[in-house]
């Protein structure tokens, strides 16, 4: 089923920022230190086909919301579809794909900050449980605040990142080392970069999280539910664009103007790309401002995960008490739950955090992984399976559902290669 030609509104527009927004985060910024690792061919091969595998699966998955019978979220249409069991596995996967997430941004900004304050300001010897412990309350006190101030903080930080972002990209052009380009091609090393970058750039470019919203909002904006389509396919067009022209645009003037030397190093020390450029530039303004754009990238992230870790998790917490008796859900004390589960993640994070696992190794190996299932497996699957998803049947299902295996697969296998 084609898009077909539809003007974009201000308000179709607003969405297609929202989107924008919610991938480029912490993501983006370790994407340049696994593909610049991997060479310049395999990230060449992996920017052809990273944009049309993200714009229809995504567009898929919107597209299972925005076509039911009546405004719901996912985890509702598919009860609806499949039954309470089918639900709350969505549920449940849903949950897992924010929250190895979560994990690696606790232990990001845990990271950039010690890097900070060690390598910037000279201030060595603090325990690093403490500055976990005084992060992570910190930003939970940020969101115990208030969607308001939580909103506010936010959206105080994403513009002037992008900005930020691109600037820098722009900035490190001059620095552009060409020579990678002549790099001899062996096909053993390619197929293993290729499966080691290819989930860093499909978490890296991931807006999932936000698509049964935006189907679910013009569901309800759109009572035809063939103009809602339209427009959350445009919309979806349009933000795999500009994502793809953003983030390879970063991720190759950062590659291009490092080495991989520096870039092997950024990994040891499990380190993003603007912290590794941070403790390079020779200009005082870049040195220490570097960092705090670091710190508000991974923030920004940071909450919206959070959020949607602590809604999953309590979502799957009272479907299961109320399993046998639905009636019982309505009783439940969900403000007690919720804050209990808030303490138990902030404490469950802190102990991870603490221990210093490897990003990219979470990203690569678990958040990727699960976002595959979700995104690019599951809408293949239900169109095949739901009757009244059958109009959306398309030959490019299969692309979409071949690279999500071998997300799946491909990190983990290339590490034993």
């Amino acid at each position: 089923m084609q898009t077909s030609s539809v003007a974009m509104s201000r308000h179709d527009i607003e969405w297609v920022l929202t989107l924008f927004g919610t991938a480029v985060g912490a993501g983006i910024l370790f994407l340049p230190i696994q593909a610049g690792l991997g060479g310049i061919w395999p990230m060449l091969i992996l920017t052809v086909l990273i944009f049309p595998v993200t714009w229809l699966s995504h567009r898929a998955l919107t597209r299972l919301v925005v076509s039911s019978d009546t405004p719901a979220d996912i985890t509702t249409v598919i009860e609806n579809d499949l039954g309470r069991t089918a639900g709350f596995m969505v549920s449940l996967l849903y949950f897992l794909s924010i929250v190895t997430i979560v994990v690696g941004y606790a232990t990001g900004v845990t990271n950039i900050v010690s890097s900070f304050l060690e390598n910037q300001l000279g201030v060595t010897g603090i325990s690093r449980s403490l500055l976990c412990m005084a992060l992570l309350i910190g930003l939970t006190a940020v969101l115990a605040a208030g969607e308001n101030v939580m909103l506010r903080v936010t959206s105080l930080m994403v513009f002037p990142l992008i900005a930020f972002l691109f600037g820098l990209s722009v900035y490190l052009i001059p620095s552009w080392n060409l020579s990678a380009f002549d790099a001899p091609v062996v096909t053993g090393d390619l197929v293993k970069n290729l499966l080691l970058t290819l989930p860093i750039l499909v978490f890296s470019m991931n807006f999932s999280p936000i698509c049964s919203a935006l189907g679910t909002s013009y569901r309800e904006r759109h009572p035809q539910g063939d103009e809602a389509r339209r427009r959350t396919d445009k919309i979806v067009l349009w933000n795999a664009v500009i994502l793809l022209l953003f983030v390879m645009f970063f991720v190759f003037s950062s590659v291009l103007a490092t080495s991989p030397a520096d870039l092997a190093n950024a990994k040891a020390n499990n380190v993003d790309v603007l912290t590794m450029i941070s403790l390079q530039t020779e200009h005082p303004l870049l040195r220490y401002a570097i960092p705090f754009v670091a710190f508000a990238a991974i923030v920004s992230s940071y909450f919206g995960h959070f959020i949607g870790t602590r809604e999953g998790l309590l979502g799957i917490v009272t479907r299961l008490l109320a399993w046998n008796d639905p009636a019982r859900a309505a009783r439940l004390d969900r403000k007690t739950i919720g804050r209990i589960t808030t303490v138990l993640m902030v404490i469950g994070l802190w102990l991870l955090a603490v221990v210093n696992p490897p990003i990219l190794k979470i990203i690569g190996a678990l958040s990727a992984p699960i976002i595959a299932m979700y995104c690019y497996i599951m809408p293949v699957v239900l169109m095949r399976r739901v009757p009244r998803l059958a109009i959306y049947r398309e030959k490019s299902s299969a692309l979409v559902f071949v690279l999500g295996l071998v997300v799946i697969i491909g990190y983990t296998l290339a590490e034993l290669l």
